[in-house]
């Protein structure tokens, strides 16, 4: 039962440390129309996603003398698909500009692989004869720009594009942060201002629409509707929402007879009542409109610890001015160290529970916080055993620590950390050659 219970955890663990989102880093594609010597250099660099669903994103376009750089918004449709962001705000354009040209490439990224294994974005737009807003002209362009922008007015609008991934590396910047926060963006990426409710539960109503274009709309990335008819008239949905953060999103997924979509939803939260529509001037012929429901959190209720999204193998190695029951104890810190858990606490005293879940074999442990002993040949028991920890502001480090390997190797143990309504458990298995550690981040001025 150890071995199998051992085997689990250390999958999870391995699984959750080698998860690499699959839209993450920079993708690029070069296309040169048939006809031309002028190549097309197109590149997306990704950011890390908000609730792995919504992914800031920088956009580099350059065909001969034009370069340029825009901001957008990419939102997860599917595992494998991004709706892309109506709006890419110009950060550069130089020496001219192209208008609102760059809303011709709406519609979908699709993820998959080449028979090399080499990962790809395809851009597959939504199919419409009219785009619904005025576009910028090729005549307000000079004679001699003509042919260079007509030819990445082509390319936005129906040229095929296909991008290949050249690394993992996220997109950092402060502006990424901005995109996802509507009151502090330079533009409307189709984000809404965050509606704060008091009630877990909501509906959905659909009032309908003219023509049938086809919608489907997510709670957390969880479908409520897919790919439905908007034209057709529809029950109302429930669904509830979780504490904290939520996001809504409502996709266009075809614009239907006349373009653009015209179709919307309303979402009511007790006294609170919002509209999605497409019919709104800055949402006309947008892929998708986004919305941030924030249900106040409540600490009394909440039994769990808010964990921290990085967790890494380390070595460990301690501080050998650490005092103890002499160098043996010491001698037992400098062992290969692997994390098993980060979690963030609020408070800053925690009680520890360790008792052995299997048969009590004689097994011995000692513990450490920050490299300093807090038990030293600690027996463990069938029946759990409590010690109180104090944190330090801000990281802790947790060692667990074999005295020996009692009857049954390895030695073995589960560990509970309890904070009031909080617990999190995590078994515990070391050896003579190895410890395990828990970070845990002591929050002293939660937000």
């Amino acid at each position: 039962m150890k071995i199998l219970a051992s085997f689990f955890i250390s999958f999870l663990i391995l699984n959750h440390c080698f998860a690499q989102d699959i839209f993450i880093g920079n993708w690029e594609t070069t296309y040169t129309p048939e006809g031309s010597s002028i190549p097309i250099k197109l590149s997306f660099h990704i950011g890390n996603p908000e609730k792995n669903i919504l992914y800031p994103a920088e956009m580099n376009l350059q065909c001969d003398s034009f370069n340029a750089v825009y901001h957008l918004l990419l939102v997860k449709r599917g595992s494998r698909q991004l709706a892309i962001g109506k709006n890419k705000f110009p950060v550069i354009e130089t020496p001219y500009s192209i208008g609102n040209w760059t809303i011709l490439l709406n519609g979908i990224l699709d993820f998959s692989k080449d028979i090399k294994g080499q990962p790809l974005l395809t851009a597959n737009r939504i199919v419409s004869k009219k785009i619904g807003i005025p576009i910028k002209d090729i005549k307000e362009f000079p004679a001699y720009r003509n042919r260079t922008a007509l030819q990445i007015y082509n390319f936005l609008k129906a040229d095929e594009i296909v991008l290949k991934k050249i690394n993992n590396d996220a997109w950092q910047d402060p502006a990424a942060n901005k995109i996802l926060q509507p009151k502090n963006a330079p533009s409307y990426f189709g984000i809404i201002d965050t509606i704060f409710v008091k009630s877990k539960d909501g509906l959905v109503k659909f009032p309908g629409n003219k023509d049938i274009d086809l919608i489907s709309l997510q709670i957390n990335g969880n479908n409520i509707v897919d790919q439905v008819d908007s034209k057709k008239s529809r029950e109302d949905e429930d669904f509830l929402i979780d504490t904290g953060l939520n996001i809504i999103t409502f996709f266009a997924d075809d614009f239907g007879k006349n373009a653009p979509s015209g179709a919307a939803v309303n979402l009511v939260f007790e006294n609170n009542y919002r509209t999605l529509d497409f019919n709104e001037k800055e949402n006309l012929a947008a892929t998708f409109i986004v919305a941030k429901l924030y249900l106040k959190y409540d600490e009394s209720t909440n039994t769990k610890f808010q964990e921290n999204a990085s967790i890494i193998n380390q070595q460990y190695y301690s501080d050998t001015s650490s005092s103890g029951k002499g160098n043996s104890y010491i001698s037992r810190l400098n062992r290969t160290g692997k994390v098993i858990g980060n979690i963030i606490s609020k408070s800053q005293q925690l009680k520890f529970a360790i008792w052995d879940d299997a048969v009590e074999d004689g097994d011995s442990i000692s513990l450490s916080i920050n490299d300093k002993w807090i038990v030293q040949g600690f027996p463990v028991k069938k029946r759990p055993q409590f010690i109180t920890v104090t944190l330090a502001p801000g990281p802790n480090i947790i060692t667990f620590v074999a005295d020996n390997l009692g009857s049954i190797v390895p030695n073995t143990s589960v560990l509970e950390i309890i904070d009031g309504n909080k617990r999190k458990s995590f078994y515990i298995e070391t050896d003579l050659h190895q410890n395990e550690l828990i970070k845990i981040f002591y929050d002293l001025k939660p937000e």
